[in-house]
């Protein structure tokens, strides 16, 4: 059994699944009783009408709704004639049948006049929906009218009107060509937008078909299986203006976040602009007050990948997991905090900006209006209030924003219970765990851990001069034995006349500070830099000269000459069978070193043999080139 939409949609029929006997015959279901009843034959009807017949290819080009609605008017049909066989008057049958289809009576008396006189298996498809006087089907018939159509809903959206779509298929086609009604455009457009509803979410609104249609069978947190185990970071604009107490001036904030996703307890600060300097103060929080984590999920921000975050995780030994282009739902637990903390909290403060730009409108009409009226009712009471100043009042600090922001952490969310820990509060969660956890029992170092990089590279070549940054030279004693050498240097938060300066592998090697604003002798500075360089230098010295005498550098040429000889011994190179070469130049060439040689013999019997003749002036002629 299969269960099909009653016509109406007020609830569902039984039918059997159809058995088509042949290619286009549709099926037919043999009852419409409900479970447990009796089919009873259906009533002959030979007063009925002439049958109305339908295309052979009716059923096989309906869509699968066409299909369902035809199934679920016969089964109203079979189920009225099933009653009357049993003894019910012909319109009390229709009307239980039509009762129970959620239809009129007159509707299953009209079915049945179609379907009368048509046999066993063909009365489905004289059931199905007819297309309106063949405009429709006109309309259906043409692919290239219905992919042009298509084009102007996806790239229109609910923007894009029947009239609209017409005018462009007229303009397109031209003449010759019979163009749809708006009607008949309407009906396609309509069942277009109930079929692909889908594809045109994906299409037209992807970040709220990603957050509405995107499966979520699993949960995100998987990997939290510890307190501190993964924490999730991100960022996002405060719902909320907030005023500057000394300028006057009214802006935005950003709130950058923080949540533990095994205990859900959350952290936020209030910002100007999301920055790496603001994500690091953030951690600075959630790490002395919490703990280390072992790994930190954000997106692919400019500030969340930054040279400062990235080394400030680096060297607490935090895992930094980035989640991949365009994908929130990577993080859904810092997400769904947002959505709360405006909720609960920011929809309920001054100068909230609304969660959408209808709501945002909404509220800018009403503080104007609010604001006329008060205007208005001051200058009847003889008080002159400005404008600005009555908005002024209205809206926050960022100070005071930070403030209910904690407040309302510590004292709503944290000890509210939590659907995602069972009913359990962040507060109840973290407190449960028995395991271990990291602590940072130095505050100071983290701050100089935390400390941002000068200038933008963060590092820096030591010039004779010092270091330069930012146009200010920062000098050291330390940095003598140094010059030339490139370190690191990060900002002493304390202090903007001092720099902590780090060798380039991360060992401490100063600070470095600005005489203009320490008021550190230049004299005594430069003094102690020149003893450290000549001592630094001193010892240099003292380890060459006995490295030199311990490792005889002047004897290795030699000892690799030799030990080349002895290893070149041991190849024994076997003669390689060949022929001689031989040219008619050659031959004359070697007549006249025979005649040459014996010439010489007969004159002096003591005169060598003619090869050591011959590389004896050889060498000659190659020393008198070379000279």
């Amino acid at each position: 059994m299969r269960l099909a939409a009653r016509p109406g949609g007020k609830g569902p029929c039984t039918t059997p699944d159809p058995v088509v006997p042949g290619p286009v015959t549709p099926p037919e279901p043999a009852s419409g009783l409900r479970a447990g009843q009796q089919p009873s034959p259906p009533a002959a009807a030979p007063d009925a009408p002439a049958p109305s017949t339908a295309s052979p290819a009716a059923w096989e080009t309906a869509d699968e709704a066409n299909r369902e609605r035809a199934r679920a008017r016969l089964a109203a049909v079979v189920r009225s004639d099933a009653l009357h066989a049993a003894g019910m008057p012909r319109g009390e049958a229709d009307r239980v049948a039509a009762g129970e289809s959620g239809v009129s009576p007159q509707a299953v008396a009209g079915w049945r006049r179609r379907v009368a006189g048509l046999p066993a298996g063909g009365r489905v498809a004289a059931l199905l929906d007819r297309p309106g006087r063949g405009r429709r089907a006109a309309l259906d018939l043409a692919p290239e009218m219905a992919e042009t159509v298509e084009a102007l809903l996806t790239a229109g959206g609910k923007h894009c009107t029947a009239s609209h779509a017409r005018r462009v298929l007229a303009a397109r086609f031209g003449e010759g060509v019979t163009i749809p009604t708006i009607s008949a455009i309407t009906r396609w457009m309509r069942r277009f937008r109930a079929e692909r509803a889908r594809e045109l979410s994906a299409v037209r609104r992807p970040d709220r078909h990603r957050g509405a249609r995107m499966p979520a069978f699993g949960r995100g947190g998987g990997d939290a299986f510890a307190l501190n185990a993964l924490w999730e970071l991100d960022s996002t604009p405060a719902d909320a203006i907030c005023a500057d107490p000394l300028t006057g001036e009214f802006r935005r904030y950003a709130v950058v976040g923080c949540i533990d996703v095994f205990s859900r307890r959350a952290m936020v600060l209030v910002t100007p602009t999301s920055r790496a300097v603001a994500i690091a103060a953030l951690l600075r929080r959630c790490l002395l007050e919490w703990g280390v984590p072992l790994a930190v999920k954000t997106d692919r921000g400019n500030d969340y990948v930054s040279q400062h975050v990235t080394r400030v995780l680096a060297d607490l030994e935090i895992e930094h997991d980035i989640c991949p282009p365009y994908t929130p739902e990577a993080k859904p637990y810092i997400e769904r905090f947002f959505g709360t903390l405006t909720r609960d909290l920011f929809a309920h403060l001054p100068g909230f900006t609304g969660h959408n730009v209808a709501e945002a409108q909404a509220l800018r009409e009403r503080e104007a209006f609010a604001t006329r009226r008060g205007k208005k009712k001051s200058k009847k009471a003889g008080a002159e209030k400005s404008e600005e100043r009555a908005a002024f009042e209205l809206h926050l600090t960022a100070d005071e924003l930070q403030r209910r922001c904690d407040l309302w952490l510590s004292s709503e969310y944290e000890v509210r219970g939590h659907r995602g820990l069972d009913g359990e509060s962040p507060r109840q969660r973290a407190a449960s765990w028995t395991g271990e956890v990291r602590w940072i029992e130095t505050p100071r170092a983290l701050d100089a851990l935390l400390a941002p990089a000068a200038g933008q590279s963060g590092t820096r070549v030591v010039t004779k001069k010092g270091i330069s940054v930012g146009g200010i030279r920062y000098i050291a004693a330390e940095l003598g034995p140094h010059i030339k050498e490139r370190v690191r240097i990060r900002e002493d938060a304390a202090d903007p006349g001092r720099l902590h300066v780090y060798r380039m592998d991360g060992r401490f090697l100063c600070i470095a500070e600005d005489p203009g604003r320490t008021g550190l002798s230049l004299r005594q500075t430069a003094l102690e830099a020149k003893a450290l360089a000549r001592r630094h230098d001193r010892v240099a010295r003292a380890h060459s000269r006995k490295l030199l005498r311990r490792r005889k550098p002047e004897a290795a040429m030699d000892e690799v000459l030799a030990h080349g000889e002895a290893e070149a011994s041991k190849i024994v190179v076997l003669p390689r069978a060949g022929t001689a070469h031989e040219t008619p130049a050659l031959q004359q060439a070697a007549r006249a070193a025979e005649a040459t040689e014996s010439a010489a013999r007969a004159a002096d019997p003591t005169t060598p043999p003619r090869g050591g003749r011959a590389l004896a002036a050889a060498a000659k002629l190659y020393l008198e080139d070379e000279t």
